[in-house]
């Protein structure tokens, strides 16, 4: 593509730190003035979602200040390099022959529905669609929240929407069904979930689901190698990915009962035979003179539940180790696939009576074995209590558990009375409040801590008064957790988030940086409309198959993929027990970048055309768009050679969160692209015949100017 059409220019003035902001922005102040003869500079940071700023003046203070309308927005030049040029805002008043004044900058916000639009379709969806800030506009936001909040009354239409996802969900096989060489292998469940998270009505759900995959990560690779040499290699990778496709299953139906808990979640989490290989419980021992693997007590305690040393220590992690030994995975009758008391299965595929695993008929299943269990009596947390700064209804209250389950097959309740003692600790119900609102609100919120010493503990300090509102927050979740009944339902602690002051305001907007999975479902959303109002597959004006997003081959888990590329995004794949970053940080480097822009470049190209044909490292392959025919649906026909209608457009539609005073600059850069030439000429875009054929120039000047859009800063953050 011409270099024209990959330039890149970071317009900072229209951007605003990724900070948190616990309350309105300030007003923006006046930086720097300067005069020279008859011209006057102002310069002053941008005020955060601004539909409209003026600029008053007076020439005494004695006077009220009056509207001047002579000052008008130019940018100015921070720095520029190779890379592209970096610009400021500078309002600027020519032929001034009045004396010397006093200036301030008033600032007009954008309406509080439109930025509540904006928060609610980057938190509780990937990303807004055109269709989606139509209908949200007309609904109004606080019907979506609703909406989304209740995903078991919602149709659910993504199967409509793209067929994809019915023919990859075939392949999926239930629990208690053999697998075969029909069922799917993890590119296929990859690229179902991509496709879940594009078309979802249920927007929210498909979130939840990457947040709590992402929370209790575990790693297709180690089922992969545990799964014995015996099996072939194809085998061994439909076992494998069945085994995280089942977890993802389990959590998807239980989030669609309005009473889901996180205990609910934590038991399918604990009886996941992915955690049980993952975490080294399989192979636990808790039989005299062994010593049971202590994997996955530690990171139930510091990853799954109560935080980094927060509320236990390290002889909490070894007794409570021994409560999982004999939690193991076996190859049992499919008719016993949740009965963890079943024998290995008895029926042979040969009918020889070999019973090496590779020749048994069955399913891999959760199964208990209690010779394996450690049968002492186990006293977890012993005399520690709640520490002061909980306050009521939790300070002081000795959380100590004892286990007496003794040995066969009732020892496997030492297991579930661990997972259900913590589910509800006042550590837990903080450490998981405090990840959600990191996930809906911004990033920033501290971890949690029970040493008085450090400035955790103060933060989270509720009973001391003065609390930040983020604070304040995690503590409304907590009470949300602890006082419906059953405790810990997950839909009444999103409520109160979604309720709050800092979700709804600009604590929230663009607070957030995008994973490389945000950013990739987002950028086919942000252009995807069905133009016949329909909905149905093949309508779109965007689409992706999934695999151009996850990973481009159907034959290896580790093929290049842009998730790989923009920051080693495996799905279903992490080899650390954290699970990816949440926070923005960690995704954003020089490398990085340059690869999203490289993508979004590609991408806004048109299929087959050079930079688009799907045989390139950076190509984004079946991910497709076709801009012209989504301005085609939703403009009149007299506004396509509008260059200014066409830019306002894609502006509105790409930015909703913004306000059109901090949008100026990349309208007048857009409408500057539309009315350039592949030479850097002059050639107003009036003049072009409307076409979305690939390689017309009318097509050609709207893909080059919404990649260049797209690859702005503000379309990276959420």
């Amino acid at each position: 593509m011409n270099p024209k059409h990959t330039a890149l220019w970071w317009l900072v003035a229209c951007l605003t730190a990724n900070t948190a902001m616990a309350s309105e922005p300030a007003a923006p102040i006046i930086t720097n003035i300067n005069g020279s003869g008859a011209m006057r500079n102002l310069r002053f940071a941008p005020y955060p979602a601004a539909q409209a700023y003026t600029v008053l003046g007076a020439t005494n203070l004695a006077q009220p200040l009056a509207a001047d309308t002579n000052f008008t927005l130019s940018p100015y030049v921070i720095s520029a390099s190779a890379g592209g040029t970096n610009y400021g805002y500078e309002w600027r008043r020519t032929n001034v022959t009045a004396p010397a004044g006093f200036y301030r900058v008033a600032v007009t916000p954008l309406a509080s529905n439109a930025l509540l639009t904006a928060n609610v379709l980057n938190r509780l969806a990937y990303g807004p669609t055109p269709d989606e800030l139509e209908r949200v506009a007309a609904i109004g936001p606080q019907a979506f929240i609703v909406e989304q909040l209740a995903p078991w009354a919602l149709t659910e239409n993504a199967e409509l929407a793209d067929t994809n996802i019915a023919t990859l969900g075939a392949k999926m096989a239930l629990p208690d069904e053999v697998i075969t060489t029909n069922h799917l292998r993890l590119p296929e469940f990859r690229a179902w979930h991509v496709l879940r998270a594009v078309n979802a009505n249920r927007q929210l759900l498909e979130i939840l689901l990457q947040f709590w995959e992402n929370h209790f990560v575990t790693e297709y690779g180690k089922s992969y190698s545990w799964l014995n040499n015996n099996y072939s290699a194809d085998s061994r990778r439909r076992l494998a990915a069945q085994m995280e496709y089942a977890e993802n299953q389990r959590w998807r139906a239980a989030l669609t009962n309005s009473q889901c808990t996180f205990y609910d979640l934590l038991k399918i989490s604990a009886e996941s035979p992915a955690m049980i290989i993952y975490l080294d419980t399989v192979a636990s021992d808790g039989r005299t003179g062994k010593v049971a693997n202590e994997n996955y007590a530690r990171e139930l305690l510091e990853l799954f539940c109560f935080g980094v040393d927060n509320g236990y220590d390290q002889s909490d992690i070894t007794v409570m180790s021994r409560a999982w030994t004999g939690w193991r995975v076996e190859i049992v009758h499919p008719t016993n696939a949740f009965n963890p008391f079943a024998p290995q299965s008895p029926v042979t595929l040969d009918g020889t009576g070999n019973n090496i695993r590779t020749n048994l008929y069955g399913v891999y299943a959760f199964n208990y074995q209690s010779t394996f269990h450690n049968i002492s009596n186990k006293t977890v947390f012993p005399a520690k209590t709640v520490p002061a700064r909980f306050g009521a209804p939790w300070a002081g209250a000795n959380y100590q558990l004892t286990l007496t389950n003794g040995s066969g097959t009732n020892s496997i309740q030492d297991g579930y009375q661990v997972i259900q003692h913590m589910a509800n600790q006042p550590f837990t119900e903080e450490y998981i409040s405090v990840k959600l609102c990191r996930l809906f609100v911004h990033d920033g919120f501290p971890n949690p801590s029970t040493d008085s010493n450090t400035v955790e503990y103060a933060f989270y300090n509720y009973t001391a008064g003065n609390l930040t509102p983020e604070a304040q927050l995690v503590h409304d979740c907590m009470l949300a957790w602890e006082t419906n009944s059953p405790k810990g339902q997950i839909w009444k602690v999103l409520k109160v988030i979604t309720d709050s002051d800092l979700f709804r305001t600009h604590a929230a907007a663009q607070q957030k940086v995008k994973t490389p999975l945000e950013f990739l479902i987002s950028a086919v959303r942000a252009l995807r409309s069905s133009t016949n109002g329909t909905g149905v597959n093949g309508t779109f004006t965007a689409d992706t198959d999934g695999l151009a997003i996850s990973g481009t081959s159907l034959t290896s888990e580790d093929a290049d993929s842009p998730l790989l590329r923009m920051g080693n995004m495996r799905l279903f794949d992490r080899d650390a027990p954290d699970g990816y970053p949440e926070d923005g940080p960690a995704w954003i480097s020089a490398g990085t970048l340059a690869e999203r822009i490289r993508w979004i470049q590609s991408y806004c190209i048109a299929s087959g055309q050079t930079g688009h044909t799907g045989s390139s490292t950076n190509d984004a392959g079946n991910s497709v768009c076709n801009p012209v025919q989504l301005l085609q649906a939703k403009l009149p026909s007299s506004s396509w050679t509008n260059a200014t209608a066409v830019a306002n457009y894609f502006v509105n539609t790409l930015y909703p969160g913004e306000g059109a005073a901090n949008l100026q600059l990349y309208r007048d850069a857009a409408v500057n692209f539309l009315n350039t030439n592949d030479t850097n000429a002059p050639a107003a875009f009036s003049g072009l015949t409307p076409s979305s054929a690939a390689g017309n120039t009318y097509d050609t000047r709207v893909r080059g100017m919404v990649g260049f859009l797209m690859s702005q800063q503000r379309f990276h953050e959420q």
